[in-house]
Formats: C-alpha cells, structure tokens, sequence
C-alpha cells in the first residue's frame, strides 16, 4: 500500500505539470536513518517468522530502535512540509505499539478477511510478536491497527497510518510538481516568487 501512495503522489505531481527529476533535488540530512530503521523493523519481521526470535523483550528493543531512528531523520528533516504529518502518524503508532507491550492491535476481523493469509497463520501461531489481535487487556485499541482498507488491498491500517501516508502523499507530490525546492540546509524557498 505504501508503494501505491508515492506512485500515485507522484502521478498527481506529474498532472500538476511537475517532473520526478525534482525528486533528485531533494537533499536529506542522514538518510541512512530510514535505511537502518527500515533494515532494523524487516530483519525483526524475518527473524520471526523464521521462528529464530520469540524474545518479547528483544522484539520490544527492536520495536523502540525502529521508532527512535525514525523519530531521529523526522526530527533532522523536520523543515521538510508534511514531514511533520508523517512524524504525527508514526508517533500514534509508537505510542499504542508502546503500550501494549510493542505488540500494534489488530481488528478481529482479520481472521474473517484474512483466512488463508500466511501472515495471519503466524500470527495465531504466536510468532508475530508485533501484531495481537484486540482483546480485554488491549490498550488504546482505537489506535490499532482497526480501519479496514478495501480490494485490492484487503488490510487493516491505523490512524498513525492515515496521518503517515498523508504526508508521505502531500509531500511527494508537492516535491514533483516543485512547488517546493529544497537547498542544502533543507530551507522551503517559495517558487512563487514571494
């Protein structure tokens, strides 16, 4: 779904009358943090579904290493627009994956819709430690993992997810349609000419 949003950003970019050469221009303080962050949530999922890591403690650090890389390239980027909706949207997912153990609830439903799904069957198996289904001891469950997303995407998303792929969304077409230019301390410079 992730993958969908910037495509599709970027189509709006390009209708806008932008170029996805703008994209290049774009210059990140310490992109390597997504990268890290990005390895350090994947190598987690990989390990556990590969029945190699059923530490709750050790899924917990991972939980909050992810986060706090994350947090650290939001912070940098912070003059980036959007970014700060993006950031918004990770955070409710922190704070409700951090309350319940670094476990995200996930709707009931998912065993109704989800039926012969190989995640789901690791999930009841008990090697997604990062995913619960909502019950009595769920947390914050409203900010789970709740909203059903329809065909073709048949999944469950959040409200941080909303928040997170809307300034993913509002950011990259923005950039494309270079109604925004960034220089190398990542100052906004209007193209508007005001």
């Amino acid at each position: 779904m992730f993958i969908s949003i910037i495509v599709l950003a970027a189509l709006l970019g390009l209708l806008r009358g932008g170029r996805l050469a703008n994209l290049t221009g774009i210059r990140l303080k310490y992109p390597l943090l997504i990268l890290f962050s990005v390895l350090v949530e994947y190598a987690c999922l990989f390990l556990m579904q590969s029945g190699i890591l059923s530490s709750r403690p050790v899924v917990f650090a991972s939980v909050v290493a992810h986060y706090c890389l994350l947090f650290t390239f939001v912070w940098f980027n912070r003059k980036l627009p959007f970014l700060w909706c993006a950031g918004a949207g990770s955070l409710l997912n922190f704070i409700v994956i951090l309350l319940n153990g670094g476990s995200m609830p996930l709707s009931p439903r998912v065993t109704e819709i989800a039926v012969s799904s190989s995640n789901l069957r690791h999930l009841l198996e008990g090697r997604y430690l990062t995913y619960h289904i909502i019950n009595e001891n769920t947390r914050l469950w409203f900010l789970g993992d709740v909203i059903q997303v329809p065909w073709p995407f048949s999944g469950f998303i959040s409200i941080g997810d909303i928040l997170l792929y809307a300034g993913v969304f509002l950011l990259i077409q923005s950039i494309v349609a270079n109604s925004i230019r960034m220089d190398p301390s990542i100052k906004i410079k209007s193209m508007g000419g005001s």
